[in-house]
């Protein structure tokens, strides 16, 4: 063994054998081979999204918590054996509705010994390993809802491809919109007086809404609105959990379901993330 060992390191084809020996494992966590989920999103995600969105609804209506798509691509990618429903319930604090950190998840028999699981990989990923915040409750009950879009997915509406930088959240016309949090209402535009797609009034009705929680300014955009549902005047301070409209399908939109955006410095995030399952207020 020494020997072969030695005649590679002293080849260049030698070199390149033991690089992509070495490599390989490596490119195959970060999955270099297809999707890149080391940035924002999971690009080329639409292979993915259909199966996930059937786990996530189950367990967003069940309010369970939330657990990422790329989270859950973390691990499937090495192992495509394992089932999203598995892994999304392995990586679930049942107790505090809270993703597992990573390197706890890392520590369980069926993970452990995963390429992805290895250290130096888990110090360079940006998988969570820390317990999250979740200052805001749900903007609309999830009892009875159907994910449609998630964040950063790439789609195809009316025939066009997009990136969609927000949620889409399927329920019945007039379910009560609530306020995610403390805050200020920015603005409330209703142009739309009737509940029907519009493909030329891009959000529709629409409320947003300004958040300071722990020094941090989020702005929560409610969108696709039902005509003259809203509670709220531009101006007003409102409550975590209280009514401030109601789902409509008005705007752009494919049905009845209430479009939640949530952006941070100018940028969109992930505004499911930041949702207490926990929260009880209706």
């Amino acid at each position: 063994m020494k020997k072969i060992i030695s005649i590679l390191l002293s080849s260049t084809t030698g070199l390149i054998v033991i690089a992509i020996i070495v490599l390989v494992p490596v490119l195959m966590v970060l999955n270099f081979f297809g999707v890149n989920i080391t940035d924002g999103y999971v690009e080329n995600n639409k292979e993915y999204v259909q199966q996930y969105k059937e786990v996530l609804t189950k367990n967003i209506r069940a309010n369970n918590g939330y657990i990422s798509l790329k989270r859950i691509l973390y691990f499937y990618l090495e192992d495509n054996s394992l089932a999203f429903e598995h892994i999304y319930n392995d990586n679930l604090d049942k107790t505090t509705k809270k993703v597992i950190p990573i390197s706890e998840v890392c520590l369980t028999e069926k993970y452990k010994n995963m390429n992805a699981c290895d250290s130096e990989l888990l110090s360079v990923s940006d998988e969570i390993n820390v317990e999250q915040a979740k200052p805001f409750a749900p903007p609309t009950d999830f009892s009875n809802v159907t994910i449609t879009s998630i964040f950063m997915e790439e789609r195809v509406v009316f025939g066009k491809e997009n990136i969609h930088k927000a949620w889409d959240i399927a329920t019945s016309a007039q379910t009560p919109v609530y306020s995610t949090c403390d805050g200020k209402v920015e603005f409330v535009s209703f142009t739309q007086t009737q509940n029907v797609t519009n493909t030329s009034a891009g959000g529709g009705n629409q409320i947003k809404i300004s958040c300071d929680v722990n020094d941090l300014t989020y702005y929560v955009l409610y969108a696709h609105l039902y005509p003259n549902s809203s509670k709220v005047t531009s101006g007003q301070f409102v409550s975590k959990g209280q009514q401030i409209a109601s789902v409509g399908t008005t705007g752009y939109s494919t049905g009845n379901h209430l479009h939640y955006q949530v952006s941070l410095d100018g940028q969109p995030i992930d505004g499911m993330s930041l949702i207490d399952f926990g929260y009880k207020a209706y």
